[in-house]
């Protein structure tokens, strides 16, 4: 299993910027690369600026697609207070264009009164092993085999294979790609309505740490209105609650 940044083919430039190579099987559905790979390429950049600090929230808006290829990333630190850094990412294609911009927040643990309450309980969802794989729509999901494991509470579980090693130094990476991937299937009940539905943003808020290789995004369509559909996701590993968040979906007419 390959390291997070062999995965990303990860280069650290120095003050901030990185170089990313993003080849063509880790592109999603609608012809860029596969936004929780874009969310995990902004928070390695992030993480440079902030040493021993960990990610607790990431906002990503995703300007355009990231096509195959180098990528570059500039982290800036907007603040560094005593318990929490913000630091605003710039992800750019070969030819310069702005592709992401992220806005990411990375807490001091020892600045924080260690409390822990336990969330509640995961669904009952089929293991990876059991369920069917989903069809090779887009390459990112054969990449990561990803499979319909369950229906939640009106929420479709998706389990997925974190294609690089899982650590405390990797989670927030980890719960970004089982977050996007879970964004998608409470969409699909709309391609009946003739249109695609690219989602141009992705919010988390990580709450706990990824520790298996196996991660369940859940994701539920919260409602449609005026074009615009909202998706509240949650990301679970070993049965333990470890993101939520939120993603925006365009309703774009098919031609």
């Amino acid at each position: 299993m390959p390291s997070l940044s062999e995965f990303l083919g990860a280069k650290d430039l120095g003050e901030g910027r990185w170089r990313f190579d993003v080849p063509r099987e880790l592109h999603g559905a609608f012809g860029g690369a596969f936004g929780g790979i874009v969310a995990a390429c902004t928070l390695v950049a992030a993480r440079s600026v902030a040493p021993g600090r960990v990610p607790n929230a990431l906002d990503c808006r995703f300007i355009r697609a990231l096509p195959a290829g180098a990528a570059q990333a500039t982290a800036t630190v907007l603040n560094a207070g005593r318990s929490l850094s913000t630091v605003s990412v710039d992800l750019t294609d070969a030819a310069g264009r702005l592709c992401t911009r992220a806005t990411i927040s990375l807490v001091a643990r020892e600045a924080l009164h260690q409390i822990e309450r336990p969330g509640r309980g995961p669904g009952r969802w089929k293991s990876h092993e059991e369920a069917t794989p989903w069809p090779a729509i887009a390459p990112i999901v054969s990449t990561i085999d990803s499979r319909l494991v369950g229906n939640d509470d009106g929420g479709l579980a998706t389990a997925m294979k974190i294609p690089w090693d899982v650590g405390a130094e990797t989670s927030a990476e980890s719960a970004s790609m089982a977050a996007d991937m879970a964004v998608g299937p409470p969409l699909g009940t709309l391609t009946g309505e003739g249109a695609s539905t690219p989602n141009p943003d992705l919010s988390l808020r990580f709450c706990g740490e990824v520790t298996s290789q196996l991660a369940v995004g859940v994701g539920r369509l919260d409602r449609v209105a005026g074009g615009v559909a909202a998706v509240s996701v949650e990301v679970w590993s070993a049965d333990a609650l470890v993101a939520t968040g939120v993603s925006t979906a365009l309703m774009i007419p098919l031609a």
